[in-house]
C-alpha cells in the first residue's frame, strides 16, 4: 500500500501496516501514548495527515482505503437529460446534500446554458441543505437555504419531510455520492414526484484484498480502534462485510472492545442500523478525531 505513491508498510508478525519514520529513526518510545496500539484506518482522501498524526503517537496502522480515491462521474448526457427535466417546470421542494456535487452540477449546467435556469428553479423552491458545504454551495449561487439539520445527516432531512403532507410536491434531490433511491421511495409514497439528480458516485476500494485484510483483523479482535471520515465509507465496509459472510461477526466485534470513532454525525449515524457504539468529536476535524481515540485508547 501507498501514501501519495510512496512506499509506506512494513510488517508486525503477521500484520503489514504501515510503518512509522519515527518508529525506524528514533529507538527512544518513552512517553509516545499510542505505543504497541494498531488503529485502522478507512479514509482514502486526507489519509497521510490522519496516518501520521498517529503516528507522531507511536501507534501502528493499517491503512485500508473503504473507498476509490476518486469519485465516479456520472454521464454527462444523463445528467443533462435530468437537469432539462428539472428546469422544465418549477419545484416544491431543492434538496442539496453535498457542496462538491452542487457545485459540479452547476458547473455542468453552465456549459450547456442551463445554469441561470437551475438557479432559478432552485431560488424559486423551498429549499433543504444536509450541511453547511451544499448550504454555502447554494448561496455562493445567490440562492438562499430555508432549513438545514444540526445534525448534517440526510436522514434528518427525509424525517423533516416526512411530518408534512408531501402530495402533490414536486421534489428535486442531489444525490450525494450513493444511491438515494430508498430515500426517494419514500417521498415518492407520500405522494410526491421525485426527480433524482446523480452528479457522481462514490467508488468500492481499488484493494478490495487490503480491505478484506482489515476486516480479518477486525474479526480477530487485533484492531484497537477503526476510524471513518465519511458515511460511504461505512456503507462500504458493511456491505463488504455482508458479502465475504463475515457481518455478524464484524459487528459483534465492533461492539466489543474496539475504539469505533467517526469524524462527525453524518459517518456516525451510518453505523445506526447495526446498534454499534460510536464515538464522535466536539469539533468535526482530523485532529480532534485522534485525540479523542488517544483519550479513549489511554483509559484502556
Amino acid at each position: 500500500m501507498t501514501l501519495n505513491g510512496e512506499s509506506s508498510c512494513r510488517t508486525l508478525g503477521s500484520r503489514e501496516v504501515t510503518a512509522s519514520p519515527l518508529r525506524q529513526n528514533d529507538s527512544s518510545t518513552a512517553g509516545w501514548s499510542l505505543e504497541g496500539r494498531l488503529i485502522g484506518v478507512t479514509a482514502a482522501r486526507k489519509a497521510r495527515e490522519q496516518i501520521e498524526m498517529f503516528q507522531r503517537r507511536g501507534a501502528d496502522i493499517m491503512w485500508a482505503p473503504a473507498l476509490s480515491l476518486v469519485p465516479s462521474m456520472i454521464d454527462e448526457r444523463e445528467l443533462r437529460r435530468t437537469t432539462q427535466a428539472v428546469v422544465g417546470r418549477p419545484a416544491d421542494l431543492f434538496l442539496a446534500t453535498t457542496g462538491t456535487g452542487i457545485n459540479s452540477w452547476f458547473e455542468s449546467a453552465d456549459s450547456w446554458g442551463l445554469g441561470h435556469d437551475l438557479v432559478r428553479v432552485a431560488a424559486g423552491a423551498e429549499v433543504l441543505a444536509r450541511g453547511p458545504k451544499s448550504a454555502g454551495a447554494l448561496v455562493g449561487r445567490g440562492v438562499r437555504v430555508d432549513w438545514s439539520p444540526r445534525s448534517e445527516c440526510f436522514a434528518d432531512v427525509l424525517a423533516h419531510l416526512c411530518r408534512r403532507d408531501l402530495s402533490g410536491k414536486r421534489i428535486i434531490m442531489q444525490e450525494h455520492g450513493l444511491s438515494q433511491d430508498r430515500a426517494a421511495q419514500v417521498l415518492r409514497e407520500r405522494g410526491a414526484e421525485v426527480i433524482i439528480a446523480s452528479i457522481y458516485r462514490v467508488e468500492g476500494p481499488e484493494s478490495p484484498a487490503r480491505l478484506d485484510e482489515l476486516l480479518d483483523l477486525v474479526v480477530g479482535h487485533a484492531l484497537d480502534a477503526l476510524t471513518f471520515t465519511s458515511a460511504p465509507a461505512v456503507a462500504s465496509i458493511m456491505r463488504a462485510a455482508a458479502l465475504t459472510g463475515r457481518e455478524s461477526a464484524f459487528v459483534d466485534a465492533l461492539r466489543g472492545d474496539i475504539v469505533v470513532a467517526c469524524v462527525g454525525p453524518v459517518a456516525a449515524d451510518a453505523f445506526s442500523p447495526w446498534s454499534i457504539p460510536v464515538v464522535v468529536p466536539r469539533r468535526y476535524r482530523l485532529g480532534a478525531l485522534v485525540k479523542l481515540v488517544e483519550s479513549y485508547l489511554k483509559q484502556r
